[in-house]
């Protein structure tokens, strides 16, 4: 028995075939209905429009769209003739079967070619616009890039319309692709494209020809999850931690080359580093040490599920540095370590022929040390960082470094020379990243306008120029699962590495830091069996202290009457030396005199002299050197001068010097006074005893209520335009002071609650509530207030109240 389908029909197709079925059905029953020809015509030709209709929707090609159409027709025709001569003889029924055949079979060949000839008719399609393209790129070219003359050759459009490449082929006369520098922003806004979208230019197959990327798609602004695929990864090859907005993953490297990480505050640093590490622990042949000498919260989440949770079975990190003095422990370790793969391994390298470069393995891995916040390092660790990057890389110890900005102070000029793999999170000055990317100062920053976004460049394996990209997001609770997946597979640091001569402490290396990372938790079984077993807890300082003195030996105490260098008392040993040698030098410096103390027994051998450190960075330099100028202050480009005469070729670049004074401006360290033809900075009195880096000095209660975006020193130079003129104008504070309207009712605002002028009343002045004559004790009472000297007045050009105050 027949189970009939009174479903809607699926397709073409079986719609014919239902009609079809119908028509036979209708005409072999029409003795018995007596339905008239008029109605098989009616329904068969209405049957064939619509689906000639439907065919034209679809775009069914002009060939399969005939074939149908004389079929419906030609069934139309027959039964219609069937219903007004039956009943049918034989012949009607031969007939009939006979073109049901012939259209069986010719819709049959015209279903199995559709989707061929459907496919030429949409690549036919695609190259029309690609034509189109290509000329629109061409014209594109010379009026916005001023390039004539170029040739179109291709256009591959990429997977769901997110953009396309272009391939151009440059006019003859030398015009190459670093012409082009700095166009993206500049053809993106002629295409009218939005945030997050934007123009790329790259080298071609030859230096003559060039590929565009156009991204009509906004895909940056969008999170994109952290692929959970925890399968193994080798350190020898790149590993993907984004994706460009082609849809191709950014790549990173760590094996060959060091690494830069530059982000600002809110950019998205931080998961970036949590990518990178949560990649480096999917490599068996890779060894994680991490210093981050601000609490180690980038390290933290990487042990805490070991540490403290019990979730997974080993240190996704194998140490962390959370001091300076364990940082210098750790990196001194890694300098031994460097120096005895390359003789301990000579025959493995020998025998792999690995071009003098140490294989890795599980059983011998690679170091990668991961360095968070270089600007708060001391000198001394910035040297050895870079003493690493420019040795370890034949021994795979490599360094990747990350900064809140891309200047001197933070990295220096060898971590940027030894750093191919350079990544750059969005800012809101694309001149932070000229630093990071020379010869690339025009980035736009909205083509990475969201935290997480930025620009990846590798100039040595590409891509060769920033290009933007988006870092995956890496949430928590991924984090704890990773560790749990990854724990299995971390290596050990191997016996030849662990034999150097501070190698002896490494095993102590959680007992030294763990107390003080996790004080007062309860530890996982695990982490305190590491801490038990460690032996005696010894500091990292006293490590280093007793480094230098050979073993057996104590060190010898100074003789009686020697004196030793400013600056070098806590060296020890050897002052007589220190003593002479500076005298010779310079006979200005001032020897501190050891108080006399008994006579040591014995010393069998003299401690060794030291190396000292360079105890001051050109930060610090240029600091002093503002501080020394008093009232007179510096121009950017002026202390830039004066420190390169103090420091030679080590001086910073003119950018970073300025990007110090504005930093201290900002910081309220400094005050800026650009009333001049050019801007000039003088230290503020109450900081100038202090570092550079240390807080500003504040003075009075008021200082910690100043509503955002003003600071005392604007507050100061309001009340003397006020005061003296007597005129209380929101207006006229934007235009003397030269800041916003809103920003100067916010400050007429403040001056209320200070008692200089009434309240508001309309469009009206306000009334001011202090005379000229009570102008200057006004400004004395509220400069003391707010941490202001006399000299610091003067600095701002507010020369009568310093000098009423200069007369008290």
């Amino acid at each position: 028995m027949r189970h009939w389908d009174w479903s809607l029909p699926s397709g073409h197709t079986t719609f014919l075939g239902y009609a079809t079925e119908t028509a036979i059905s209708t005409v072999a029953l029409a003795p018995i209905t007596g339905l008239p020809w008029q109605a098989a015509a009616v329904t068969l030709g209405g049957a064939a429009a619509a689906g000639t209709v439907h065919d034209l929707r679809v775009g069914t090609t002009l060939g399969t769209l005939t074939t149908r159409a004389i079929s419906w027709l030609t069934a139309s025709a027959w039964a219609s003739w069937a219903l007004a001569t039956a009943p049918l003889t034989s012949t009607g029924w031969a007939t009939g079967v006979g073109l049901a055949t012939i259209g069986i079979a010719a819709n049959a060949s015209a279903n199995r070619t559709e989707s061929n000839r459907s496919e030429r008719k949409k690549l036919l399609k695609l190259r029309r616009e690609s034509v189109g393209i290509l000329r629109d790129w061409e014209d594109r070219m010379a009026r916005v890039g001023r390039i004539e003359k170029c040739v179109g050759k291709d256009v591959q459009h990429w997977p769901g319309k997110v953009g396309y490449t272009v391939e151009l082929d440059l006019p003859p006369g030398g015009t190459s692709v670093d012409d082009l520098n700095g166009y993206g922003p500049k053809f993106a806004a002629d295409l009218r494209l939005a945030d997050g979208c934007g123009v790329e230019v790259f080298p071609g197959v030859n230096r003559g020809t060039i590929l565009i990327e156009v991204t009509l798609k906004d895909v940056i602004t969008e999170d994109i999850p952290y692929p959970e695929d925890y399968s193994e990864i080798s350190l020898t090859e790149r590993f993907p931690f984004g994706m460009y907005r082609n849809g191709e993953f950014a790549l990173g490297s760590l094996c060959n080359d060091c690494g830069i990480l530059v982000g600002e505050t809110d950019a998205g640093k931080t998961n970036t580093l949590r990518v990178v590490t949560a990649q480096l622990a999917r490599m068996p042949d890779a060894l994680i040490w991490a210093i981050d000498t601000t609490g180690g919260g980038v390290a933290l989440p990487w042990i805490t599920p070991w540490a403290t949770e019990g979730l997974a079975s080993a240190p996704i990190v194998d140490w962390i540095a959370h001091t300076d003095d364990e940082a210098r422990l750790m990196l001194k370790m890694a300098a031994e370590i460097i120096a005895a793969r390359k003789a301990g391994y000579q025959q493995l390298m020998r025998e792999k022929k690995s071009d003098n470069k140490l294989p890795i393995s599980a059983q011998i891995p690679g170091i990668v040390i991961i360095t968070d916040e270089t600007a708060s390092l001391p000198y001394d660790i910035k040297e050895m960082i870079d003493k690493i990057e420019q040795e370890g890389r034949a021994m795979r110890v490599r360094m990747l470094v990350a900064a809140l900005r891309a200047t001197q102070d933070a990295i220096t000029a060898m971590m940027k020379l030894m750093s191919k793999w350079r990544v750059g999170m969005t800012v809101s000055d694309p001149e932070e990243l000229a630093y990071l990317f020379p010869g690339y100062i025009k980035i736009d920053p909205k083509d990475a306008p969201v935290a997480g976004s930025g620009w990846n460049m590798h100039t040595r394996l590409g891509p060769k120029k920033p290009t933007a990209m988006k870092v995956w997001r890496l949430v928590d609770e991924l984090m704890d699962t990773i560790c749990a997946a990854t724990a299995v597979r971390r290596p050990k640091l191997d016996d030849l590495s662990a034999s150097v001569d501070l190698g002896e402490h490494y095993p102590q290396r959680w007992a030294r830091t763990l107390p003080d990372l996790y004080k007062g938790q309860k530890l996982t079984e695990s982490a305190q069996h590491a801490i038990d077993n460690a032996g005696e807890i010894i500091a990292a300082a006293r490590l280093l202290a007793s480094d230098s003195v050979p073993a057996g030996t104590a060190p010898a105490a100074p003789a009686a009457g020697a004196v030793v260098p400013a600056g070098f008392e806590g060296f020890g040993g050897a002052a007589e030396l220190f003593a002479a040698v500076t005298a010779q030098l310079d006979p200005s410096i001032v020897p501190v005199a050891v108080p006399t103390g008994p006579a040591p027994a014995a010393a069998p051998q003299a401690a060794p002299l030291p190396r000292p450190t360079r105890p001051v960075d050109p930060r610090e330099q240029g600091w002093e050197l503002l501080v020394a100028a008093g009232e007179t202050g510096y121009t950017p480009k002026l202390l830039h001068e004066a420190l390169q005469q103090r420091l030679g070729k080590a001086v910073p670049a003119p950018r970073t010097v300025g990007g110090w004074l504005i930093k201290w401006a900002e910081d309220g360290k400094a005050i800026k006074d650009d009333s001049g033809q050019y801007t000039r900075y003088v230290a503020r009195e109450a900081d100038a005893q202090q570092p550079s880096t240390s807080p500003a000095t504040v003075a009075g209660p008021e200082t910690a209520s100043l509503p955002e975006g003003i600071d005392a020193g604007l507050v100061l130079q309001a009340i003397d335009l006020i005061v003296y003129a007597q005129f209380g104008s929101a207006s006229m504070l934007q235009r003397k002071l030269r800041i916003g309207f809103a920003l100067a009712g916010t400050l007429m605002d403040f001056l209320h609650q200070l008692g200089i002028v009434g309240p508001s009343e309309g469009s009206k002045a306000r009334e001011i509530l202090v005379s000229t004559d009570d102008r200057e004790a006004t400004m004395m009472r509220l400069a003391d207030e707010l941490g202001y000297t006399a000299r610091d007045l003067g600095a701002m050009g507010l020369a009568a109240a310093a000098a009423s105050h200069t007369k008290e």
